[in-house]
C-alpha cells in the first residue's frame, strides 16, 4: 500500500487548530462521536465527553467445600449519557460455564451448570419477572433488562438483586477452586456492562479468550467465609485488626514501612491458632475506590509476605507489596521482592508513572505457569525457573497501568494493553536474568507467525480472533510490544515518555481508543508517525529486511521487503582483514518505505555485508548475508 510523506509543518498546524483531520481510518461510529464531541482528532477527549458509572454494596457468602458463592447487592447506577436508557445490560461473565452457551474451546462437562440463579431482581421500585422473556433475557454472558422506565440523562436509579453461582473446579478459566485449600474469585457478581458513546451498551459476550471492558465504579464488600479462612482482595481491608489476630495485624502495619519483605502470617501462625480472631465465620470488609471491577481470593494456610514499596518521591506516597502462597510452592517466596522491584520500576523508570493503587497482590494458585490480572490482584501459577516468575509477576502487575487505570477496552483492542505487559518486564529480567534472554524470545516469538495467515493486524478486533488463538497471542502481546519498543527508537526515549505521559494523564479513568494514543504520541514527537503507526498497526505487513544490491560506486542497498519500519544494522569485513558495524534507527524508513541507500567507505573493498541481529525480527535471514569471492 502506498502512502505519501507528508510535510510535519504543513500536517499538524490544521489538525491540532481545528481538531478536523487524521491519518488514520476512522470507522463510522467513531466518527459519529467525534461529530457529536465526545471524542476528537487529537487525542483528548471531546467537550462534550461523558462515562457511566455505578456504586456495588455487595454481601457475599462463600461455600468453599461446595465451590459456591451467594450473594445479595445494592447498586446504585448513573447516567451520564445524553441518552434515554431503555433498556438495561448486565455483564455475566462467570455465565461462560452456563449450557448452551458458545465459547472459544470445548471446556468439557464438570464445570457445565445452567447459569448464574437470579433469586430476586428489583430496577428502582419495580419487581423484575425474570420468566417474563420480554422484561428479562439471558443472551451469552449478559442478561437484557427491559424495566417500565427508562433512565433518563443525567439520572440514576436503585438496582437490588440477589444470587447464586458455581465457581469452577476442573477448568479454571482465570478463576475458580483451585485446590480444597484455595478459592480465587473473579467475575462472580453480575455487574452492570458499560454504556458508551461508540457503541452504546456493549453487547460482546465473554467466550474465553478474550477479556473484559467495565466502567469505573466504587465497591464496598462483605465476604464472609469459614473461620478458618482469609480474605485478600481488591481494594483496602476495613478494621482489620477485628480480624487478624493481634501479631498478625502489627507485622502487617511494620510491612507497609519496610523496604524488606516481612512474613506477615507464618506456618507457626497457624500451627499455633494465631491468625485469625476466632469466630464461626469471619467477615472481611474491602472497600475500593474508581476501580473497573473486584476479585478476591478465599484460602486457608496460606503465608502471606508484604512489603512497602515507595512509588511517589514527590508525595511520599507509600503502597504495600503482598505474596500469598502455601508452604510447599518453593520460589514462591521470592515474589514479594519481585513485586517490589516491578512496582518501584514502573513507578519511576517506564513508564515512570507512580503506581496507581494502595496495594497489590499475588496469589499462587498452585499450577504451573501463567497468570491473570485483575485490579489490585494477581491469579499466577507457579514457575520452576526464578526468571519465568519474575516475569509473570511483573506482567501483571503491569497491567494495574494498562487496562485497569487506563479504562482500555480489551474485547476490542487488546493490544492497547497486552503489549505494554509484554514489554515492560524485558529490562529488569534481562538484567537479572541474562541467560533467559527474555527480549530475544520475544523477537523469536514474533518471526514464528510474523507474515503468516495467522499474523492479523492489531486493529483488527481481538473479539473476532478468539477462535484463533495464536492471531490472537500475535495481535495482541507479540507485534505490538515489540510496535512499543521500535517506536520509542523512532522518536527517542525522552519524547517517547512525554507522549506516553501525555496519554496516560489525559485519559486515566476514561475509556480511550487506538487513536487517542497514537495522536498523543504524534503531540509529544511534534510530528506525524503514520509512516510507522500504518503499517505495524493496520497492515498485513511483516519483517523482512534484504540485502538487495552493493552497487559499483559502493553504495548498499537495502529493501524494506515485508513493509514493517525497523532498525537497520549492518556488519561488514573488509579484504583486509578489518571489520566495521553501524546502526541506523527506525527513523531511516521515514522518507521512504521501500529501501535505503547506504554509502560504504570508498577506500576499502567488501569481503561480507551482514545485516540484522538478534534483536531485530525478521522472517527471512537468508537474504540478509552477501559473500564476495575473488
Amino acid at each position: 500500500m502506498k502512502r505519501c510523506i507528508r510535510v510535519c509543518l504543513m500536517l499538524w498546524v490544521p489538525i491540532f487548530a481545528f481538531g478536523q483531520q487524521t491519518n488514520y481510518h476512522v470507522p463510522l461510529n467513531v466518527l459519529s462521536a467525534n461529530q457529536n464531541g465526545t471524542r476528537s482528532f487529537v487525542g483528548v477527549p471531546g467537550p462534550n465527553y461523558w462515562q457511566n458509572h455505578a456504586t456495588y454494596s455487595i454481601d457475599v457468602t462463600v461455600f468453599p467445600d461446595q465451590s459456591k458463592l451467594s450473594g445479595s447487592a445494592e447498586i446504585r447506577y448513573y447516567n451520564e449519557s445524553p441518552d434515554s436508557l431503555r433498556i438495561l445490560v448486565f455483564n455475566v461473565y462467570q455465565d461462560i460455564f452456563r449450557r448452551g452457551n458458545s465459547r472459544d474451546w470445548d471446556l468439557g462437562i464438570e464445570d457445565l451448570h445452567d447459569g448464574t440463579v437470579l433469586k430476586n431482581l428489583k430496577i428502582g421500585t419495580e419487581v423484575i419477572d425474570t420468566k417474563n422473556k420480554r422484561k428479562f433475557s439471558p443472551q451469552g454472558t449478559k442478561w437484557i433488562i427491559t424495566p417500565d422506565r427508562p433512565l433518563l440523562p443525567n439520572d440514576s436509579l436503585d438496582i437490588v438483586l440477589e444470587w447464586e453461582v458455581q465457581l469452577p473446579s476442573y477448568r479454571t478459566i482465570r478463576m475458580g477452586k483451585y485446590s480444597d485449600r484455595l478459592l480465587f474469585v473473579a467475575y462472580w457478581y453480575p455487574q452492570i456492562a458499560v454504556y458508551d458513546d461508540i457503541d452504546g451498551w456493549d453487547m460482546i459476550s465473554y467466550k474465553g479468550s478474550v477479556e473484559f471492558y467495565n466502567d469505573f465504579n466504587s465497591y464496598d464488600i462483605r465476604v464472609e467465609v469459614p473461620e478458618d479462612y482469609g480474605v485478600w482482595a481488591t481494594g483496602l481491608l476495613q478494621q482489620a485488626e477485628t480480624v487478624f489476630h493481634p501479631s498478625v495485624y502489627e507485622r502487617y502495619q511494620q510491612a507497609i514501612h519496610s523496604d524488606e519483605v516481612i512474613q506477615i502470617i507464618q506456618p507457626r501462625d497457624y500451627r499455633r491458632g494465631n491468625v485469625f480472631i476466632r469466630r464461626d465465620r469471619n467477615v472481611f470488609h474491602y472497600i475500593a475506590q474508581h476501580v473497573p471491577d473486584f476479585s478476591f481470593v478465599v484460602a486457608k494456610e496460606l503465608i502471606w509476605d508484604g512489603v512497602g514499596v515507595l512509588v511517589d518521591s514527590v508525595n511520599h506516597r507509600r503502597i504495600v507489596a503482598s505474596a500469598l502462597y502455601h508452604e510447599e510452592q518453593k520460589g514462591f517466596e521470592n515474589v514479594a521482592d519481585y513485586s517490589r522491584q516491578s512496582i518501584s520500576y514502573l513507578s519511576h523508570h517506564m513508564p515512570a508513572i507512580p503506581f496507581p493503587y494502595p496495594q497489590m497482590t499475588t496469589v499462587c494458585n498452585g499450577r504451573t505457569g501463567g497468570g491473570m490480572e485483575t485490579p489490585m490482584m494477581a491469579n499466577n501459577g507457579n514457575y520452576s525457573d526464578q526468571a519465568g516468575l519474575f516475569g509473570v509477576t511483573f506482567h501483571e502487575i503491569a497491567h494495574s497501568y494498562m487496562p485497569f487505570y487506563m479504562g482500555i477496552n480489551e474485547k476490542k483492542y487488546a493490544w492497547m494493553d497486552e503489549g505494554w505487559a509484554n514489554l515492560w518486564p524485558y529490562e529488569l529480567v534481562d538484567s537479572l536474568f541474562p541467560d533467559y534472554s527474555y527480549f530475544k524470545k520475544m523477537v523469536d516469538t514474533y518471526v514464528q507467525g510474523a507474515g503468516t495467515e495467522k499474523d492479523i493486524p492489531p486493529m483488527v478486533l481481538n473479539h473476532l480472533m478468539g477462535a484463533e488463538y495464536q492471531s490472537l497471542r500475535l495481535a495482541s502481546y507479540t507485534r505490538p510490544a515489540l510496535a512499543y519498543y521500535f517506536l520509542q527508537q523512532a522518536i527517542g526515549t525522552e519524547l517517547f515518555k512525554k507522549g506516553l505521559h501525555y496519554y496516560v494523564d489525559t485519559w486515566n479513568g476514561k475509556h480511550p481508543l487506538p487513536t487517542d494514543f497514537f495522536h498523543c504520541m504524534e503531540a509529544a514527537a511534534d510530528q506525524s508517525l503514520d509512516w510507522f503507526v500504518i503499517p505495524w498497526f493496520y497492515e498485513n505487513a511483516y519483517p523482512d529486511l534484504a540485502i538487495r544490491k552493493l552497487t559499483n560506486n559502493k553504495q548498499l542497498v537495502i529493501e524494506n521487503i515485508g513493509g514493517l519500519p525497523l532498525p537497520v544494522y549492518v556488519e561488514l569485513r573488509f579484504t583486509d582483514g578489518t571489520t566495521s558495524s553501524q546502526y541506523f534507527p527506525v527513523s531511516v524508513w521515514k522518507e521512504s518505505e521501500q529501501r535505503i541507500v547506504i554509502q560504504l567507505p570508498e577506500d576499502k573493498y567488501v569481503q561480507e555485508i551482514h545485516i540484522g541481529n538478534d534483536w531485530i525480527p525478521d522472517t527471512n535471514p537468508e537474504n540478509n548475508h552477501m559473500l564476495f569471492i575473488d
